[in-house]
């Protein structure tokens, strides 16, 4: 007897990604600052191989400060942007846009040259469930 304990919605979710993809610049990944490992899903980082990634580790507020900054030295040394949110307050979301535009800035200026100037910049947010996905983006 074979059993599959990956949930239906799980396998969904997951080849919507994979259709989706194509279509996004960089790809948020929020996660919970209190168990950043944890709260990844480990089937995200092969499926956005190549893609540019930034990390947020959300609700840090509730989570130890050092704690904190040792998580963001840790994926720096990924090469992974890590920045410091709480979607309750909005505190660290102004970072994380400035971190997705620093991010963008050699893709924009390759458009440029190119003649495309004014395109938007399309992102993906994930995150398994209970990370607080909430993410403002005008």
């Amino acid at each position: 007897m074979n059993i599959n304990w990956y949930p239906g919605h799980m396998a969904k979710t997951k080849k919507q990604i994979t259709e989706d993809l194509k279509l996004v610049d960089i790809v948020i990944e929020i996660i919970d600052a209190r168990i950043p490992v944890a709260s990844q899903n480990p089937d995200i980082a092969e499926v956005i191989k190549g893609k540019k990634k930034i990390v947020v580790l959300n609700k840090c507020d509730l989570a130890d400060e050092k704690q904190n900054q040792r998580w963001v030295n840790y994926f720096k040394t990924k090469n992974i942007t890590a920045i410091l949110t709480n979607s309750n307050s909005g505190i660290g979301i102004d970072n994380c846009i400035k971190e997705i535009e620093k991010s963008m800035e050699e893709e924009k200026s390759k458009q440029a040259q190119k003649g495309r100037v004014g395109r938007k910049i399309r992102a993906m947010v994930i995150g398994i469930p209970n990370v607080r996905k909430v993410f403002f983006y005008q």
